[in-house]
């Protein structure tokens, strides 16, 4: 590919264009060259993209995509700017509640769990706080938990809705009540329960390799009920 664009920028500055013309021709064959490249190579490792492809797909159809599917599916100009990240990992608790309230409903239902999974109505997002004690796998278990719970609350208000599309960019628009979320998280920890030891070893057979160090997971704990440290 790069001999071939080699080639067409000698013919044409053979032709004598003008230099706007030929770097914006260039430019953009260089830039659709360097996609095409990446997007051929296949890599195993789970880092948030794919993880999010990998998980979806889980869900809605109980399996996990190949290397080359999950791959392809992954979208590479995913800019931090541009695109506002809906699940957010290890979380400071001030984010992920809007009040100690909203917090102690839930916390029973991760007693068991070295992390704790939320969704802040007011910030459309959900959120996953680890526990001081949580080890790689419990990071990987809260990070799966997420977005197994954003699934449920997409899927919830996409029954109410026609505009797909809609959702899909604009997060602030799922609110559900409190007494739904909390049905929602429970029923999320039910899930994740029995299907997450399958969905690990789903992602082995496809010759998946899962990293909490790729989910790039924020520094946050939750060191006692209610506190984090600083």
């Amino acid at each position: 590919m790069l001999h071939l664009g080699t080639g067409l920028s000698i013919m044409i500055s053979k032709r004598n264009p003008s230099l706007i013309a030929t770097f914006a021709l260039l430019s953009s064959g260089y830039v659709l060259s360097s996609y095409k490249e990446v997007k051929s190579v296949v890599l195993h490792t789970l880092n948030r993209a794919r993880f999010s492809v990998a998980v979806d797909s889980f869900l809605k159809t109980g399996q996990v995509p190949s290397l080359r599917e999950g791959n392809l599916q992954e979208d590479i100009f995913s800019f931090p700017w541009l695109k506002d990240r809906p699940v957010v990992l290890g979380s400071r608790f001030k984010d992920a509640f809007q009040d100690p309230c909203a917090y102690l409903s839930i916390e029973p239902l991760f007693e068991k769990e070295r992390y704790v999974v939320t969704y802040n109505p007011s910030k459309g997002k959900v959120y996953a706080l680890l526990k001081d004690q949580a080890k790689s796998d419990d990071i990987l278990k809260a990070a799966f938990h997420a977005h197994v719970l954003l699934h449920f609350i997409q899927s919830a208000n996409n029954s109410r809705s026609s505009s797909w599309k809609e959702q899909e960019h604009d997060h602030s628009k799922l609110m559900p009540t409190t007494a739904n979320l909390e049905a929602r998280i429970a029923e999320s920890c039910k899930t994740v329960s029995s299907a997450y030891g399958l969905f690990k070893s789903k992602v082995a057979e496809q010759g998946w390799r899962m990293s909490d160090s790729l989910l790039n997971p924020g520094r946050a704990r939750l060191v006692f009920p209610g506190l984090l440290p600083g």
